[in-house]
């Protein structure tokens, strides 16, 4: 028996653009590699930021579109505490349509588990969160469509093939302020929404899929941060409960590594 798991399961008008200051207008189409200074910035902030914190806390919300063969959108929710260790301690409990899940990576394995099948797999993995999340993804195909933010340098991992970015303006999100930033790919648009002020925390995430029917977008929106806060071993170790059965990870998709 296999089991897939999604890990963590981890975009104004026209009028509002005309009154925009000059340089926080679209760049010329076509133009490649174009990005706003100003988003350039906020987006290094909040990768120094995120990328400094020792460990940290947070709550989440997913909302996964999901295109009907007649072209509707439905959206599937899920809720996630994220638990993290720098530089190899990761953990995810969710709540999804399919149940409790836990994901728990210890710098050595990787362990998934779904209590209402009462099912787990493991596997050998690297030794930090950056390595990890690309391995979980190409070889065992877990997805984390937030792993960009986990990882030791941010920026890096969401710049690489940007063709276009600017920045937004200061929406209220939650009580507080936050930069709201857009970006172009070749096949994806994404948003985020960055907290203001030296806690540059990201608050809200959305990729949309342009080269998908019907271009479903993905949303992440994390509650609750608490940077810096404590973990312990225990956070990161999975013990099997009793009467699980062990299955294994399914294989790696065609095409894939």
């Amino acid at each position: 028996m296999m089991v897939r798991t999604v890990m963590m399961s981890l975009l104004v008008g026209s009028a509002a653009w005309a009154a925009q200051p000059k340089e926080s207008r679209p760049p010329p189409s076509g133009e490649e590699g174009v990005v706003d200074p100003k988003a350039d910035a906020v987006l290094h902030r909040m990768s120094d930021y995120l990328g400094g914190l020792k460990s940290l806390r947070a709550n989440s919300v997913t909302v996964d579109e999901k295109v009907t063969a007649d072209g509707q959108k439905i959206q599937e929710l899920q809720q996630s505490k994220l638990t993290v260790q720098r530089p190899g301690e990761l953990r995810v409990d969710r709540v999804s349509p399919r149940g409790h899940g836990m994901f728990v990576y210890d710098g050595k394995h990787f362990a998934v588990y779904n209590k209402e099948r009462n099912l787990y797999a493991t596997a050998p993995a690297p030794a930090d969160i950056d390595s990890a999340v690309d391995e979980a993804r190409a070889r065992l195909d877990v997805e984390a469509p937030g792993g960009d933010l986990l990882v030791s340098n941010p920026y890096d991992a969401l710049i690489d093939g940007t063709v276009t970015g600017r920045y937004i303006g200061l929406e209220p999100i939650e009580g507080v302020m936050a930069h709201h930033l857009a970006f172009t790919k070749k096949d994806v648009d994404w948003q985020i929404w960055i907290q203001d002020g030296p806690e540059a925390l990201p608050l809200r995430y959305v990729i949309t899929s342009k080269d998908m029917p019907g271009q479903p977008a993905f949303t992440l929106e994390f509650r609750d941060w608490q940077p810096n806060a404590p973990a312990s071993a225990q956070d990161f170790t999975f013990t099997p409960p009793a009467g699980a059965k062990r299955v294994a990870f399914a294989p790696p998709r065609k095409g894939q590594p």
